[in-house]
């Protein structure tokens, strides 16, 4: 995909970079929303900005229809600056948690969908309301906790649902939440529900659809949108995961609404908020080799980059492939790859069998478009490096890599 002399130019002016395929964002969309629209005429994936907030990447995603799915002021604001103020009230979700006045206000002076995270938002909303003379909003999304969750095994610490996840309102209160909300003037409701993360099984969806069919019977409420959150997974270790079949599971998923009576006379209108499927595999990151160290017989590559530039291997011991891109040495040996930081938890990649490896060599990490470059920081006063766009033959610079002066910029 990358030509060789493309990357070492790149290396040699960066040492470390993230570069993104146009192409391959462009397929992953069309791919979702043709599966998901043989079935559902009127379903439609938000983006979770929170995946890649990149603007150059995020008008890729829109060129094709999809909606963004917000988690803060900054990524509303983001949204703002790419859509018009018509689009907004179409094409943005708000899915924060534990949220404050000020967002809510800007919510609403946005007129965006809300996403109520708990059941006393819906009174500090009306708070809000009533303050800067605004009408309560006619429609919102309720984000339920049905008392289960799903993790990869890969990232156990990421709970979303269940007892020990700190999202959404706990089903038993979801009525109560309904009726808080119709006494302030809220006609129709969504239904939110995300409790998994990089999620390869059906099954999983199936038996979300039932739990929703569950909570709609309980509460007897008619939700005119019931959205399943962004858990489609991806598989970043090609040895243990395989890809989810879209078009199976988009089948299982309407024979099962069918079943359950959510989608009579063809009504069920089906939202998602998927990210890193989209983005997940068209990222990659680019570093180059500085220090190959032996000790108590291990052999460690230890590159420029380090877990400020990707956390998700440090901080879910999450599997990414890793390849030499420089090398063509047929010996091969067991290495563990890690970065610069002063932490011990800066691993890539444990007991990895590469080629034979030395200095100035070029490695590459696969899968890292999605809570990548996002998650970036600064300890060790790393700087956050440069993003690359590869459109067609044509390489885009679409953020520098960052500078001293920047990280001093607010230091008064």
């Amino acid at each position: 995909m990358f030509s060789d002399k493309m990357i070492q130019t790149l290396i040699t002016k960066e040492k470390t970079f993230y570069m993104y395929s146009k192409s391959l964002i462009e397929t992953r969309c069309k791919n979702l929303l043709d599966s998901f629209k043989y079935h559902f005429q009127k379903f439609n994936n938000f983006y979770a900005i929170k995946a890649n907030p990149n603007p150059h990447l995020i008008k890729i995603i829109l060129k094709s229809g999809m909606g963004l799915d917000c988690s803060s002021l900054i990524e509303l604001e983001i949204a703002k600056k790419l859509l018009s103020r018509e689009e907004m009230k179409t094409k943005v979700i708000y899915t924060s948690n534990y949220t404050s006045h000020e967002e809510l206000k800007k919510c609403l002076d946005y007129q965006v969908k809300i996403n109520i995270d708990d059941i006393t938002i819906i009174d500090d909303l009306n708070e809000v309301c009533i303050k800067n003379e605004k009408q309560f909003p006619k429609f919102l999304y309720l984000r339920v906790n049905p008392g289960i969750g799903k993790t990869n095994s890969e990232t156990k610490s990421n709970i979303l649902g269940g007892p020990d996840a700190k999202f959404g309102i706990p089903y038993p209160k979801l009525k109560n939440a309904i009726e808080k909300a119709k006494k302030y003037g809220t006609k129709h409701f969504g239904l939110h529900c995300m409790t998994g993360s990089n999620v390869l099984e059906e099954d999983y969806f199936v038996s979300l659809v039932s739990k929703l069919a569950d909570i709609t019977q309980e509460t007897k409420e008619p939700f005119i949108e019931y959205n399943l959150g962004g858990g489609l997974g991806i598989p970043y270790n090609e040895d243990k995961d395989k890809e989810i079949n879209l078009q199976s599971l988009t089948l299982k998923i309407k024979e099962t609404s069918e079943k359950l009576k959510l989608n009579e006379n063809h009504k069920f209108n089906l939202v998602m908020e998927n990210g890193r499927y989209l983005m997940g595999p068209t990222g990659f990151l680019f570093t180059e080799v500085q220090v190959i160290k032996e000790a108590f017989d291990k052999k460690y590559i230890g590159v420029n980059a380090c877990m400020s530039n990707l956390m998700r291997p440090g901080m879910y011991q999450a599997y990414h492939k890793i390849i030499n891109y420089s090398s063509i040495s047929r010996n091969q040996y067991i290495y563990q790859i890690v970065g610069n930081l002063c932490e011990n938890n800066d691993w890539f990649g444990r007991d990895r069998l590469l080629p034979e490896t030395v200095p100035q060599d070029v490695m590459c990490i696969l899968d890292v478009g999605a809570h990548g470059h996002s998650m970036g920081f600064q300890y060790n006063g790393k700087l956050r490096c440069a993003e690359y766009l590869m459109d067609k033959e044509k390489i885009i610079e679409i953020r520098r890599k960052e500078t001293i002066d920047d990280y001093l910029a607010t230091v008064c």
